[in-house]
């Protein structure tokens, strides 16, 4: 099999990686976003009862990332993918007619 073949192939398996792991990846976005949220908020605020609300706001966004934690295969093969394009880019195709 060619080069161009295996990279094919590759893209394909990468693709359907990627597509399957979709929903854990939007969870783990959801879940940084929101202890993102919880631990700013928690550092702006200066009356204990928001600082404890927002702190458990800053809990569920961890464990809402924890429970998607398989979204990191999904990122893992979307950074392989473009790597793969990027080899994709390099190969040319060479002919061998001129000798």
């Amino acid at each position: 099999m060619t080069t161009k073949g295996w990279i094919i192939l590759g893209a394909v398996a990468l693709s359907i990686i990627l597509l399957s792991s979709l929903g854990a990846m939007l969870g783990l976005v959801a879940g940084a976003g929101l202890a993102y949220l919880g631990w700013r908020q928690a550092t702006l605020s200066e009356a204990v009862v928001m600082k404890v609300l927002w702190w458990v706001v800053l809990v569920i966004g961890v464990l809402v990332g924890i429970s998607s934690l398989p979204g990191m295969i999904g990122v893992v093969a979307l950074y392989l993918l473009l790597k793969l394009y990027d080899k994709w880019k390099e190969t040319k195709d060479y002919s061998y007619d001129k000798f």
